[in-house]
């Protein structure tokens, strides 16, 4: 009975294909036993472990060019850091993994609100929210790519972040939400009346600023906030022709009403 076996065969036990196994063989990292009279390369035990080995590193990310100083001169020392620096790339892209099934949830469940709330003011319990300045536009200044551009840094993960909008003595700034370092503005906790809309023109966005002043004072609610409009530029991607807002104002507590889902 033969105690070796034949390229293809190594190739099906390890769950490799064969190309893989001849490049090994050609970085110099793994050799056969032997090749018979019928030019076959065979293959032992020996060598079964050893392509054991270079899988194990290659899964680790280890490089190639790197397997052959690996297998002839790591300790055990060696092989005990290279693991645990591995562990640790796991668990950051673990914790990357986590963060983006989160972002994915907000964006379903802000999706799934903004289709159920037919255009309507709403309120709503606000935690508080701290912001840091971005940069400042004049109020008649025309937000453009070039504006984006200069002003960096930008935020991180830009595409992600909630931009709030707030006028301020003839200016628009530009803020985004930030878990540390010192906050630039605070939007205290509290109940908020607040309404979904989508606009591609300033001039829309102006339009319901004006339709938010009239209502609250029409329903004789006390502003104790600036009108905050938030650019949720990830909701376009369930319509790519026109951008996302909230516009928000915090009102003095009105408990009856924040029972009711919809003021009417």
């Amino acid at each position: 009975m033969k105690k070796h076996i034949t390229i293809s065969q190594l190739a099906q036990l390890m769950n490799v294909s064969v190309h893989q196994l001849r490049y090994f063989e050609e970085k110099g990292i793994l050799y056969p036993l032997y090749t018979d009279e019928n030019q076959y390369r065979m293959y032992g035990l020996h060598e079964i472990y050893q392509l054991s080995h270079i899988l194990m590193l290659r899964k680790l990310n280890i490089p190639v060019g790197q397997i052959e100083e690996c297998m002839t001169s790591y300790t055990a020392d060696d092989y005990n850091q290279l693991l645990e620096h591995s562990l640790q790339k796991v668990q950051d892209e673990i914790a990357n993994l986590k963060l983006l099934e989160q972002f994915i949830h907000k964006v379903l469940k802000e999706h799934y609100t903004l289709t159920q709330q037919n255009n309507e003011y709403r309120l709503k319990l606000q935690g508080t929210r701290h912001l840091k300045l971005w940069f400042a536009l004049e109020s008649d200044q025309e937000l453009t790519a070039r504006n984006l551009f200069e002003q960096r840094p930008a935020p991180p993960q830009l595409f992600e972040n909630d931009l709030h909008y707030l006028s301020d003595s003839g200016e628009v700034k530009l803020y985004y939400e930030t878990t540390s370092g010192k906050a630039d503005y605070i939007l205290e906790e509290g109940s908020y009346l607040y309404k979904h809309f989508s606009a591609t023109e300033d001039a829309e966005i102006e339009h319901q600023v004006q339709q938010l002043e009239h209502y609250a004072t029409q329903h004789h609610y006390e502003c104790l906030s600036k009108i905050i409009v938030v650019e949720k530029s990830y909701l376009s991607i369930f319509d790519s022709n026109e951008l996302q807002y909230e516009i928000q104002v915090q009102i003095s507590d009105v408990q009856e009403a924040l029972h009711e889902s919809t003021i009417l």
